[in-house]
Protein backbone atom coordinates (compact mmCIF):
# COMPACT_ATOMS: atom_id res chain seq x y z
CA UNK A 1 0.00 0.00 0.00
CA UNK A 2 1.61 3.45 -1.14
CA UNK A 3 2.13 5.62 1.42
CA UNK A 4 1.21 9.58 -0.07
CA UNK A 5 1.44 12.82 1.88
CA UNK A 6 -0.85 15.78 0.98
CA UNK A 7 0.39 19.27 1.75
CA UNK A 8 -1.95 21.67 2.00
CA UNK A 9 -4.84 21.53 4.09
CA UNK A 10 -7.72 23.58 1.94
CA UNK A 11 -10.60 21.86 0.64
CA UNK A 12 -8.15 21.01 -2.51
CA UNK A 13 -6.15 18.48 -0.20
CA UNK A 14 -8.87 17.69 1.57
CA UNK A 15 -10.77 16.03 -1.12
CA UNK A 16 -7.66 14.72 -2.64
CA UNK A 17 -6.98 13.08 0.12
CA UNK A 18 -10.38 11.77 0.58
CA UNK A 19 -10.47 10.27 -3.10
CA UNK A 20 -6.99 8.67 -2.81
CA UNK A 21 -8.25 7.00 0.61
CA UNK A 22 -11.14 5.57 -1.09
CA UNK A 23 -8.55 3.80 -3.56
CA UNK A 24 -6.60 2.32 -0.80
CA UNK A 25 -3.95 4.66 -0.42
CA UNK A 26 -1.98 5.41 2.72
CA UNK A 27 -2.69 9.47 3.08
CA UNK A 28 -1.76 11.91 5.83
CA UNK A 29 -2.40 15.71 5.53
CA UNK A 30 0.33 18.14 6.27
CA UNK A 31 -0.47 21.48 7.49
CA UNK A 32 0.94 23.97 9.31
CA UNK A 33 -3.05 25.71 9.81
CA UNK A 34 -6.17 23.86 10.48
CA UNK A 35 -8.04 21.95 7.96
CA UNK A 36 -10.29 24.53 6.23
CA UNK A 37 -9.68 27.63 7.61
CA UNK A 38 -7.40 29.61 4.89
CA UNK A 39 -8.76 30.28 1.91
CA UNK A 40 -11.40 27.58 1.66
CA UNK A 41 -13.06 29.37 4.43
CA UNK A 42 -13.73 33.09 3.60
CA UNK A 43 -14.65 33.17 0.01
CA UNK A 44 -18.06 33.84 -1.62
CA UNK A 45 -19.61 29.87 -0.67
CA UNK A 46 -20.84 29.48 -4.67
CA UNK A 47 -20.21 26.28 -6.17
CA UNK A 48 -19.25 28.26 -9.38
CA UNK A 49 -19.58 25.76 -12.13
CA UNK A 50 -20.39 28.64 -14.27
CA UNK A 51 -17.30 30.19 -14.34
CA UNK A 52 -15.21 29.71 -17.20
CA UNK A 53 -14.75 33.00 -17.84
CA UNK A 54 -11.05 34.13 -16.68
CA UNK A 55 -10.23 37.21 -15.24
CA UNK A 56 -7.88 37.31 -18.16
CA UNK A 57 -10.00 40.09 -20.71
CA UNK A 58 -9.58 41.34 -24.15
CA UNK A 59 -11.36 44.69 -23.05
CA UNK A 60 -8.74 45.08 -19.65
CA UNK A 61 -6.93 47.26 -21.30
CA UNK A 62 -9.14 50.16 -21.77
CA UNK A 63 -10.54 48.70 -18.51
CA UNK A 64 -7.63 49.76 -16.38
CA UNK A 65 -7.06 53.21 -15.74
CA UNK A 66 -10.74 53.26 -14.49
CA UNK A 67 -10.78 50.80 -12.17
CA UNK A 68 -7.46 51.83 -10.86
CA UNK A 69 -8.47 54.98 -10.09
CA UNK A 70 -12.19 54.30 -9.03
CA UNK A 71 -12.67 53.61 -5.11
CA UNK A 72 -15.22 50.95 -5.45
CA UNK A 73 -13.91 49.21 -8.27
CA UNK A 74 -13.45 45.26 -8.38
CA UNK A 75 -9.39 45.99 -8.78
CA UNK A 76 -6.78 47.16 -6.67
CA UNK A 77 -3.26 47.10 -7.74
CA UNK A 78 -0.26 48.04 -5.42
CA UNK A 79 1.79 49.90 -8.07
CA UNK A 80 4.96 48.95 -6.31
CA UNK A 81 4.59 45.47 -5.74
CA UNK A 82 3.31 45.47 -9.49
CA UNK A 83 6.73 47.27 -10.62
CA UNK A 84 8.95 44.31 -8.74
CA UNK A 85 7.18 41.75 -10.16
CA UNK A 86 6.23 43.06 -13.81
CA UNK A 87 7.73 39.99 -15.25
CA UNK A 88 4.24 38.12 -14.07
CA UNK A 89 2.14 41.22 -15.21
CA UNK A 90 3.31 40.70 -18.58
CA UNK A 91 2.49 37.36 -18.76
CA UNK A 92 -0.46 38.10 -17.56
CA UNK A 93 -1.53 40.66 -20.09
CA UNK A 94 -0.03 38.65 -22.57
CA UNK A 95 -3.13 35.97 -21.98
CA UNK A 96 -5.79 39.12 -22.40
CA UNK A 97 -5.49 38.30 -25.77
CA UNK A 98 -8.80 37.20 -27.16
CA UNK A 99 -7.57 34.36 -28.15
CA UNK A 100 -5.60 32.87 -25.28
CA UNK A 101 -8.67 34.05 -23.30
CA UNK A 102 -10.96 31.75 -25.22
CA UNK A 103 -9.00 29.46 -25.12
CA UNK A 104 -8.79 29.53 -20.82
CA UNK A 105 -12.75 30.08 -20.95
CA UNK A 106 -13.25 26.24 -23.17
CA UNK A 107 -10.63 24.77 -20.86
CA UNK A 108 -12.28 26.09 -17.85
CA UNK A 109 -15.45 25.24 -18.82
CA UNK A 110 -14.58 21.52 -19.90
CA UNK A 111 -13.17 21.05 -16.34
CA UNK A 112 -15.91 22.48 -14.46
CA UNK A 113 -18.67 20.28 -16.49
CA UNK A 114 -17.36 17.57 -13.96
CA UNK A 115 -16.71 19.78 -10.70
CA UNK A 116 -20.93 19.36 -9.15
CA UNK A 117 -20.38 15.13 -10.32
CA UNK A 118 -16.85 15.00 -8.14
CA UNK A 119 -18.24 16.54 -4.95
CA UNK A 120 -22.06 14.20 -5.03
CA UNK A 121 -19.63 11.32 -5.20
CA UNK A 122 -18.21 12.64 -1.65
CA UNK A 123 -21.72 14.06 -0.42
CA UNK A 124 -23.08 10.11 -0.92
CA UNK A 125 -20.95 9.23 2.06
CA UNK A 126 -20.58 12.73 4.01
CA UNK A 127 -23.92 14.12 4.64
CA UNK A 128 -23.87 17.66 4.10
CA UNK A 129 -27.10 18.86 2.62
CA UNK A 130 -27.30 21.28 6.10
CA UNK A 131 -25.38 22.94 4.30
CA UNK A 132 -25.53 22.99 0.13
CA UNK A 133 -29.00 25.37 -1.27
CA UNK A 134 -29.86 25.02 -4.28
CA UNK A 135 -31.37 28.72 -5.23
CA UNK A 136 -29.50 30.07 -7.93
CA UNK A 137 -26.96 32.36 -8.20
CA UNK A 138 -28.09 35.94 -9.56
CA UNK A 139 -25.66 38.53 -11.26
CA UNK A 140 -26.25 42.11 -11.32
CA UNK A 141 -25.50 45.29 -13.23
CA UNK A 142 -25.28 48.37 -12.08
CA UNK A 143 -25.96 50.27 -15.55
CA UNK A 144 -26.71 49.55 -19.18
CA UNK A 145 -22.96 50.19 -20.04
CA UNK A 146 -22.26 47.19 -17.32
CA UNK A 147 -24.26 44.96 -19.28
CA UNK A 148 -22.89 45.77 -22.48
CA UNK A 149 -19.71 45.65 -21.24
CA UNK A 150 -20.60 42.05 -19.82
CA UNK A 151 -22.06 40.61 -23.52
CA UNK A 152 -18.53 39.23 -24.21
CA UNK A 153 -18.35 37.37 -21.14
CA UNK A 154 -21.95 36.25 -21.08
CA UNK A 155 -21.42 34.77 -25.01
CA UNK A 156 -18.34 32.74 -23.75
CA UNK A 157 -20.41 31.14 -21.20
CA UNK A 158 -23.35 30.02 -23.55
CA UNK A 159 -20.51 29.11 -25.96
CA UNK A 160 -19.65 26.67 -23.29
CA UNK A 161 -23.05 25.61 -22.50
CA UNK A 162 -23.66 27.42 -19.18
CA UNK A 163 -27.67 28.24 -19.57
CA UNK A 164 -27.64 32.07 -18.91
CA UNK A 165 -31.13 33.49 -17.83
CA UNK A 166 -31.84 36.89 -18.56
CA UNK A 167 -33.81 38.97 -15.80
CA UNK A 168 -35.76 42.42 -15.88
CA UNK A 169 -35.89 44.38 -12.94
CA UNK A 170 -39.52 43.63 -11.75
CA UNK A 171 -38.01 39.47 -12.21
CA UNK A 172 -34.96 40.18 -9.95
CA UNK A 173 -37.66 41.92 -6.88
CA UNK A 174 -39.95 38.94 -7.04
CA UNK A 175 -36.48 36.81 -6.70
CA UNK A 176 -34.97 39.31 -4.14
CA UNK A 177 -37.72 41.86 -3.36
CA UNK A 178 -35.43 43.15 -0.20
CA UNK A 179 -32.83 44.91 -2.38
CA UNK A 180 -32.36 48.21 -3.30
CA UNK A 181 -33.76 49.53 -6.98
CA UNK A 182 -29.69 50.70 -7.99
CA UNK A 183 -29.29 48.21 -10.53
CA UNK A 184 -29.82 47.99 -14.03
CA UNK A 185 -30.59 43.92 -14.91
CA UNK A 186 -29.51 40.57 -13.94
CA UNK A 187 -29.23 37.08 -15.02
CA UNK A 188 -29.20 33.92 -13.30
CA UNK A 189 -27.08 30.72 -13.47
CA UNK A 190 -28.97 28.35 -13.89
CA UNK A 191 -28.69 25.03 -12.25
CA UNK A 192 -26.06 27.10 -9.75
CA UNK A 193 -25.95 25.99 -5.94
CA UNK A 194 -24.09 27.54 -2.73
CA UNK A 195 -22.88 26.44 0.39
CA UNK A 196 -24.00 28.43 4.00
CA UNK A 197 -21.40 26.79 5.62
CA UNK A 198 -17.94 26.30 4.02
CA UNK A 199 -16.10 25.50 6.89
CA UNK A 200 -18.21 23.09 8.58
CA UNK A 201 -18.33 20.88 4.75
CA UNK A 202 -14.51 20.96 4.91
CA UNK A 203 -14.19 19.81 8.45
CA UNK A 204 -17.02 17.02 7.72
CA UNK A 205 -15.04 15.74 4.49
CA UNK A 206 -11.92 15.95 6.80
CA UNK A 207 -13.15 13.96 9.77
CA UNK A 208 -14.72 11.23 7.28
CA UNK A 209 -10.79 11.33 6.54
CA UNK A 210 -9.91 10.60 9.87
CA UNK A 211 -12.68 8.33 11.10
CA UNK A 212 -11.24 6.06 7.94
CA UNK A 213 -7.90 5.99 9.17
CA UNK A 214 -5.78 8.97 7.49
CA UNK A 215 -3.38 11.11 9.37
CA UNK A 216 -2.86 14.68 9.94
CA UNK A 217 0.32 16.74 10.74
CA UNK A 218 0.06 19.95 12.15
CA UNK A 219 3.21 21.05 11.23
CA UNK A 220 4.72 23.41 8.71
CA UNK A 221 7.15 22.15 5.96
CA UNK A 222 10.74 23.25 6.38
CA UNK A 223 11.96 21.11 3.61
CA UNK A 224 11.06 18.30 0.41
CA UNK A 225 13.90 16.27 -0.67
CA UNK A 226 13.08 13.93 -3.61
CA UNK A 227 15.07 10.64 -3.24
CA UNK A 228 15.41 7.73 -5.65
CA UNK A 229 12.33 6.22 -5.19
CA UNK A 230 10.19 7.82 -2.54
CA UNK A 231 9.71 11.42 -1.31
CA UNK A 232 11.49 12.83 2.19
CA UNK A 233 9.63 15.51 3.78
CA UNK A 234 11.55 17.46 6.78
CA UNK A 235 9.15 19.12 9.52
CA UNK A 236 10.10 20.71 12.64
CA UNK A 237 11.93 17.97 14.64
CA UNK A 238 11.78 14.90 12.14
CA UNK A 239 11.88 13.62 8.52
CA UNK A 240 9.22 11.23 6.84
CA UNK A 241 9.86 9.30 3.68
CA UNK A 242 6.26 8.81 1.85
CA UNK A 243 6.11 7.25 -1.74
CA UNK A 244 4.30 9.86 -3.52
CA UNK A 245 3.31 13.81 -2.23
CA UNK A 246 0.49 16.07 -3.66
CA UNK A 247 1.67 19.62 -3.47
CA UNK A 248 -1.29 21.28 -3.05
CA UNK A 249 -0.82 24.84 -0.77
CA UNK A 250 -2.75 27.53 -2.30
CA UNK A 251 -0.77 30.42 -2.59
CA UNK A 252 2.23 28.72 -1.03
CA UNK A 253 2.86 25.59 -2.77
CA UNK A 254 5.59 27.97 -5.04
CA UNK A 255 7.50 27.92 -2.05
CA UNK A 256 7.48 24.39 -1.50
CA UNK A 257 7.99 23.42 -5.77
CA UNK A 258 11.54 25.45 -4.84
CA UNK A 259 12.41 23.41 -2.96
CA UNK A 260 12.44 20.47 -5.71
CA UNK A 261 14.10 22.71 -8.06
CA UNK A 262 10.78 23.97 -9.71
CA UNK A 263 9.42 27.37 -10.39
CA UNK A 264 6.16 28.55 -11.28
CA UNK A 265 4.37 31.98 -11.93
CA UNK A 266 2.00 31.84 -9.03
CA UNK A 267 0.89 35.06 -7.50
CA UNK A 268 -2.22 35.91 -5.17
CA UNK A 269 -5.13 37.82 -5.72
CA UNK A 270 -6.07 39.19 -1.97
CA UNK A 271 -9.75 38.89 -1.52
CA UNK A 272 -11.45 40.06 1.13
CA UNK A 273 -15.09 39.75 3.23
CA UNK A 274 -17.28 41.55 5.51
CA UNK A 275 -19.83 39.78 7.66
CA UNK A 276 -23.29 41.72 8.59
CA UNK A 277 -25.26 40.64 11.04
CA UNK A 278 -28.72 39.90 10.66
CA UNK A 279 -31.73 38.52 12.57
CA UNK A 280 -34.30 37.71 9.52
CA UNK A 281 -33.91 36.24 6.29
CA UNK A 282 -32.58 39.10 3.71
CA UNK A 283 -31.80 37.42 0.61
CA UNK A 284 -32.40 33.94 -0.92
CA UNK A 285 -29.26 33.09 -2.89
CA UNK A 286 -25.78 34.79 -3.74
CA UNK A 287 -26.17 37.62 -5.73
CA UNK A 288 -22.97 39.61 -7.60
CA UNK A 289 -22.96 42.81 -7.88
CA UNK A 290 -20.85 43.99 -10.63
CA UNK A 291 -20.25 47.39 -9.80
CA UNK A 292 -17.79 46.50 -7.21
CA UNK A 293 -17.13 42.83 -8.11
CA UNK A 294 -17.91 40.99 -4.74
CA UNK A 295 -21.42 38.46 -4.17
CA UNK A 296 -24.00 39.17 -0.95
CA UNK A 297 -24.76 35.39 0.79
CA UNK A 298 -26.49 34.70 3.82
CA UNK A 299 -25.17 32.27 5.85
CA UNK A 300 -25.73 30.57 9.21
CA UNK A 301 -23.91 33.31 10.57
CA UNK A 302 -24.90 36.34 8.74
CA UNK A 303 -24.10 38.37 5.59
CA UNK A 304 -21.50 37.69 3.99
CA UNK A 305 -20.01 39.91 1.31
CA UNK A 306 -17.00 38.31 -0.44
CA UNK A 307 -14.72 39.17 -3.44
CA UNK A 308 -12.80 41.77 -5.08
CA UNK A 309 -9.50 41.57 -6.46
CA UNK A 310 -6.13 42.91 -4.99
CA UNK A 311 -2.65 42.34 -6.49
CA UNK A 312 -0.08 42.98 -3.52
CA UNK A 313 1.38 39.71 -2.66
CA UNK A 314 1.50 36.96 0.34
CA UNK A 315 3.09 39.75 3.15
CA UNK A 316 1.12 42.46 2.96
CA UNK A 317 -1.16 43.30 5.81
CA UNK A 318 -5.11 43.69 4.87
CA UNK A 319 -6.03 46.87 3.22
CA UNK A 320 -8.84 48.54 5.29
CA UNK A 321 -9.90 50.56 2.46
CA UNK A 322 -11.17 47.28 0.51
CA UNK A 323 -13.35 45.84 3.57
CA UNK A 324 -14.78 49.49 4.07
CA UNK A 325 -15.37 49.61 0.09
CA UNK A 326 -17.40 46.28 0.17
CA UNK A 327 -19.53 47.24 3.42
CA UNK A 328 -20.35 50.58 1.50
CA UNK A 329 -21.18 49.09 -1.41
CA UNK A 330 -23.17 46.12 0.19
CA UNK A 331 -25.28 48.71 2.44
CA UNK A 332 -26.25 50.49 -1.25
CA UNK A 333 -27.57 47.17 -2.56
CA UNK A 334 -28.71 45.74 1.04
CA UNK A 335 -29.58 48.51 2.98
CA UNK A 336 -30.98 46.79 5.83
CA UNK A 337 -27.91 44.80 6.68
CA UNK A 338 -26.76 45.14 10.41
CA UNK A 339 -23.62 45.78 12.34
CA UNK A 340 -20.43 44.28 10.61
CA UNK A 341 -19.58 41.18 13.04
CA UNK A 342 -15.95 40.66 11.35
CA UNK A 343 -13.77 40.87 8.36
CA UNK A 344 -11.48 38.97 6.55
CA UNK A 345 -8.96 38.66 4.12
CA UNK A 346 -7.82 35.60 1.81
CA UNK A 347 -4.92 34.80 -0.43
CA UNK A 348 -5.91 32.88 -3.61
CA UNK A 349 -3.34 31.27 -5.93
CA UNK A 350 -3.44 32.83 -9.06
CA UNK A 351 -1.10 32.21 -12.31
CA UNK A 352 -0.91 34.23 -15.45
CA UNK A 353 -3.48 32.49 -17.35
CA UNK A 354 -5.85 31.47 -14.82
CA UNK A 355 -5.41 28.17 -15.08
CA UNK A 356 -4.45 25.61 -12.25
CA UNK A 357 -1.39 23.38 -12.68
CA UNK A 358 -2.82 20.07 -12.01
CA UNK A 359 -0.11 17.00 -13.18
CA UNK A 360 3.17 15.67 -12.74
CA UNK A 361 6.34 17.25 -11.53
CA UNK A 362 8.53 17.21 -14.57
CA UNK A 363 11.77 16.71 -12.86
CA UNK A 364 10.14 14.99 -9.57
CA UNK A 365 8.55 11.55 -10.58
CA UNK A 366 7.07 11.29 -6.99
CA UNK A 367 5.59 14.38 -7.08
CA UNK A 368 2.34 15.73 -8.09
CA UNK A 369 0.92 19.51 -8.19
CA UNK A 370 -2.65 20.28 -7.74
CA UNK A 371 -2.35 24.30 -6.94
CA UNK A 372 -3.65 27.67 -8.44
CA UNK A 373 -7.28 27.38 -8.87
CA UNK A 374 -7.68 31.54 -8.24
CA UNK A 375 -11.43 32.04 -7.52
CA UNK A 376 -12.52 28.73 -8.36
CA UNK A 377 -10.78 26.49 -5.59
CA UNK A 378 -13.63 25.67 -4.08
CA UNK A 379 -15.65 24.98 -7.11
CA UNK A 380 -12.83 22.54 -8.87
CA UNK A 381 -11.38 20.78 -5.64
CA UNK A 382 -13.59 17.87 -5.76
CA UNK A 383 -12.76 17.21 -9.13
CA UNK A 384 -9.18 18.13 -8.47
CA UNK A 385 -9.07 15.55 -6.03
CA UNK A 386 -10.41 12.95 -8.11
CA UNK A 387 -8.38 13.50 -11.31
CA UNK A 388 -5.10 13.44 -8.99
CA UNK A 389 -6.42 10.26 -7.63
CA UNK A 390 -6.54 8.88 -11.13
CA UNK A 391 -3.08 10.25 -12.08
CA UNK A 392 -0.93 8.71 -8.96
CA UNK A 393 -3.05 5.29 -10.19
CA UNK A 394 -1.52 5.55 -13.53
CA UNK A 395 -5.57 5.03 -14.26
CA UNK A 396 -7.40 6.81 -17.81
CA UNK A 397 -9.79 9.36 -17.13
CA UNK A 398 -12.53 10.96 -19.21
CA UNK A 399 -11.73 14.31 -17.99
CA UNK A 400 -9.11 16.34 -20.07
CA UNK A 401 -6.44 18.22 -18.23
CA UNK A 402 -3.77 18.67 -20.57
CA UNK A 403 -3.75 22.51 -20.98
CA UNK A 404 -3.41 22.17 -16.66
CA UNK A 405 0.16 20.79 -17.28
CA UNK A 406 3.34 21.76 -15.30
CA UNK A 407 5.13 21.65 -18.25
CA UNK A 408 3.60 24.50 -19.73
CA UNK A 409 5.06 27.21 -18.00
CA UNK A 410 8.97 26.15 -19.22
Amino acid sequence: MKKIVVVGAGIVGICTAYFLQKSGFKVTIIDKEDPGTMTSYGHACTFADYASVPVNSPSLFRQIPSMLFKKDSPLAVDFFYVIKHLPWAIKFLNNCRKDKVEEISKSLANFLKHAQLSYDEIFEEVKVSEYIKNEENIYLFDSKKSYDDYKYATLMRKRNNVEVLELNKKEIYDLEPNLAPVFYSGQLFVGSRHTTNPLAISKKIFDIFLFNGGKYIKENVKNVLQKENCVEVFLENKQVEFDEMILCAGAWSNNIANMVGENFPLDTERGYHVLFETEQQLINRPIAWSESGFYLIQIDDGVRAAGTVEIAGLTKPPNKKRTQMIENQSRKLLPQLGKVKSTWMGRRPTLPDAKPIIGRSINNKNIFYAFGHQHIGWTLAAVTGKVIDSLVKESSTNIDISSFHPSRFR
